[in-house]
């Protein structure tokens, strides 16, 4: 059950690190990333953490007990939390 549980987790990682690295340099919500070039490079290297994260995650998974996907669990949260504070700061 956890494992169905961290798989979604880690999916949706993916997906938000892809996402995050395709908009890096275009139109994003309400942020125009072409002249907002900081926070670009911002979205581009949490997208490319966040899909390297995934990864180590399902790593993780497959070869530590359980309990080790923890790591994964903090270290996406604080990169998609970093993300969100440098929005709000930019707004």
């Amino acid at each position: 059950m956890i494992q169905t549980v961290i798989v979604i987790f880690l999916i949706i990682i993916a997906l938000l690190g892809l996402v995050l690295y395709r908009y890096h340099n275009q139109q994003f919500m309400i942020f125009d990333l072409t002249e907002n070039t900081r926070l670009g490079h911002i979205l581009l290297i949490a997208g490319i953490l966040l899909i390297i994260t995934a990864v180590c995650g399902l790593l993780i998974l497959l070869l530590l007990p359980v309990i080790w996907t923890l790591i994964t669990v903090i270290i996406a949260s604080l990169i998609a939390g970093f993300v969100g504070i440098c929005f709000a700061t930019n707004l």
